[in-house]
């Protein structure tokens, strides 16, 4: 069992001080940690060391098959799967061979090939590698600063989809959106959710 860090300690204190409410399942939707694994850490509990490329294979294919859900399809889509390996092939500089190995998660990437899709993904460098208390501490100070500007400058819609649907990341290229852009970028996206999630009811 691993000790219960300080730092997740203190950003809980800091949340219970201001009542504010969490979702242990949009929790989970954001940092690739079981629903059951969030709900222990949140109430105090410790979770049993576990092994690291493991960790990392489980998230990386978290992170696909979230990129699989924005378009509405899912591990079974042979077709989705293999262009989501044909674009990951692309983007780190591996052979489609390797890039399905990793996508179906028989093999563990390099440090390199790591911080690679991390990129690629559009999540925060350590996302494949931090540990559950780690990465929940992490996803909640983020909680915390969007709550304490809530009353100051405008929202970021893209920031506020990520909230609302538990993603972990938005990835798109181009040039930098204007908030006017981003607003009816994030809608488009809401919109193809929210039509995913009404087809799954």
């Amino acid at each position: 069992m691993s000790e219960f860090p300080a730092p997740l300690r203190e950003t809980l204190s800091r949340i219970a001080e201001q009542d504010l409410a969490l979702d242990a399942e949009g929790l989970s939707r954001r940092t690739g940690i079981s629903v059951q694994h969030i709900q222990t850490l949140l109430d105090g509990g410790e979770l049993t060391d576990e092994d690291v490329d493991t960790r990392i294979r489980e998230r990386l294919q978290f992170l696909c098959r979230q990129r699989l859900a924005e378009s509405g399809r899912t591990y079974r889509d042979r077709e989705a799967v293999a262009a989501l390996t044909k674009d990951i092939a692309s983007a780190i500089g591996v052979s489609s061979v390797w890039a399905r190995q990793l996508v179906s998660g028989e093999k563990t990437p390099s440090m390199k090939h790591g911080h690679e899709l991390t990129r690629y993904f559009g999540v925060p460098d350590g996302f494949l590698t931090e540990t559950p208390a780690a990465a929940l501490n992490r996803t909640l100070q983020s909680h915390l600063q969007n709550e304490s500007g809530a009353g100051g400058s405008p929202a970021d819609p893209l920031a506020e989809l990520k909230s609302r649907f538990g993603l972990v990341g938005i990835s798109r290229r181009g040039e930098p959106l204007s908030r006017d852009e981003a607003a009816r970028f994030a809608g488009l996206i809401a919109e193809v959710l929210e039509q995913n999630m009404e087809a799954d009811s």
